[in-house]
């Protein structure tokens, strides 16, 4: 089989592995999305919480057929009108809230020219809040809307910002404490596994663990954050063979890759990077248990993707 023919066969499988996920996540009342109390994640499962089950489904699908298109190609699927109205819906969903905010805000302050200006332009965007239905005045929008924005608590980082601004001292986990936990969890989980790793602690800090796959290199980077401290993790599945820089043949890269930036939130079509922000010290030990989870998931369904789609069996395009 040509690499060409495999990796297409790849993302099919993934894609529709993925759907099967997304189903499992809505079916049994979203245990893993709801574990995330930050950023994309949450944000989807907040939103996903103001549907009925066949809505989820639909937009769950929305979201998938985005993020694997190659696959949905593949197989001849399109996105419906229903699919990408409730995907469009997801995404403007927190700008609309954070705009009924400012505009409760600029009525609190007395400011009400201004705040008419703002209510003028959630008019046009009500449409893509659940719940709201036709309304005859501002005073029945902003009613419908506050209705819907109720049942929605108050985000983390809302949370830290109010704690900052009434002059609270936040401290959250460092880096390097980071990463020596997710690194020692790993190896304690996966170590056996391994055929190699390697650990950068200097400037921005990251792990990285190889193991073997179907004849393939699946690999587990970790990174650990620039200007604030997180955890970040992706797999990639790569050839065993290099090849090298034309200029400085020291540096290698795979000869061949076959997916790359996997993880939780990635398969699910949600977001391409998945990370445990503002995590306390005592927020760790938690934060490294979920994404030995994920990847302990993963790695028991490759093979299983693989099979078939051995790197023996892999011939040149």
């Amino acid at each position: 089989m040509t690499f060409s023919k495999a990796q297409q066969e790849f993302q099919v499988r993934y894609y529709l592995w993925a759907i099967s996920e997304w189903e499992k996540e809505v079916n049994e009342s979203f245990p893993n999305l709801r574990s995330f109390k930050s950023e994309s994640i949450w944000k989807t499962y907040q939103f996903m919480r103001l549907l009925d089950k066949s809505e989820q489904l639909l937009l769950a699908r929305g979201l998938l057929k985005r993020f694997h298109a190659d696959a949905v190609k593949s197989l001849g699927e399109s996105c419906s009108s229903e699919e990408e109205n409730l995907r469009r819906a997801r995404d403007r969903f927190f700008d609309v809230r954070q705009k009924y905010q400012f505009v409760q805000q600029l009525q609190k302050e007395g400011q009400f020219d201004v705040a008419g200006f703002w209510i003028q332009q959630l008019r046009g965007e009500a449409v893509n809040v659940p719940s709201v239905a036709f309304f005859n005045d501002d005073k029945s929008l902003l009613s419908q809307l506050d209705a819907v924005f109720q049942r929605i608590p108050i985000s983390f980082e809302e949370e830290i910002a109010s704690k900052k601004q009434a002059g609270e001292k936040i401290r959250f986990a460092g880096k390097r404490k980071l990463q020596k936990a997710i690194t020692g969890k790993f190896k304690n989980a996966f170590g056996s596994q391994c055929i190699s790793h390697d650990y950068d602690d200097i400037g921005d800090p990251s792990s990285h663990f190889d193991m073997k796959c179907c004849g393939w290199i699946l690999s587990t980077h970790f990174w650990f954050g620039r200007r604030e401290s997180l955890i970040n993790y992706s797999h990639s599945i790569t050839s065993p063979t290099k090849i090298h820089h034309e200029r400085h043949p020291e540096i290698t890269a795979p000869a061949l890759r076959m997916a790359i930036c996997i993880s939780f939130s990635s398969w699910l079509g949600i977001t391409s990077q998945i990370q445990w922000e503002h995590l306390f010290n005592e927020d760790v030990e938690a934060a490294c248990d979920a994404v030995i989870k994920h990847c302990r998931h993963f790695f028991e369904v490759a093979p299983k993707l693989l099979k078939g789609l051995e790197f023996e069996n892999i011939t040149a395009n």
